[in-house]
């Protein structure tokens, strides 16, 4: 398949995923971001572990906006709550430090290098469960194994993403 059919195929499955997660949310722009920083980060859109490496960035950034969307939420409403009172009132930031989000991006590539790792049948029922929401039964269907081995093809994959934590 073409890089750039595979691109269009990524970004429909992308919105789709995201539109799923949030019903408000400026899903495009997320999409775009997130090609945008899989590329600076010099990832390959052929590369097997491609498709899941855009569906965490896209979450991440997802979640990044919730984030922003609330803290923005507290400023307007601290805002609110000064112009009534006189006092000034402390607001926290939950930004991320800088060596948290280094860390972040060492578990996400180290995550990446575990999945890459599993059985094609395992990597592929973790996958289509954890980033495309599939049920286990439409896995099952999918692979043509039974809803219990789709059980145990994610119980293995979690398993070992575990243990790569702890090593």
């Amino acid at each position: 398949m073409r890089t750039d059919a595979v691109a269009a195929a990524l970004r429909r499955d992308l919105i789709a995923y995201l539109q799923r997660r949030d019903r408000a949310g400026e899903v495009e722009d997320v999409v775009q971001e997130a090609f945008a920083r899989f590329h600076r980060a010099g990832h390959d859109l052929a590369a097997p572990d491609a498709r899941p490496l855009l569906f965490v960035i896209a979450r991440n950034l997802q979640l990044d906006g919730w984030k922003s969307a609330g803290r923005e939420r507290a400023r307007r409403d601290a805002d609110d709550i000064h112009d009534l009172d006189e006092g000034p009132r402390a607001i926290s930031c939950e930004a991320p430090s800088a060596d948290q989000r280094l860390i972040g991006r060492q578990d996400l590539a180290a995550a990446a290098a575990v999945i890459r790792t599993l059985p094609a049948k395992t990597r592929d029922a973790f996958l289509l469960h954890r980033f495309e929401a599939k049920t286990y039964r439409q896995i099952a269907d999918r692979q043509g194994v039974s809803v219990s081995m789709v059980e145990k093809h994610i119980a293995e994959a979690l398993r070992q993403l575990k243990s790569s934590r702890h090593d």
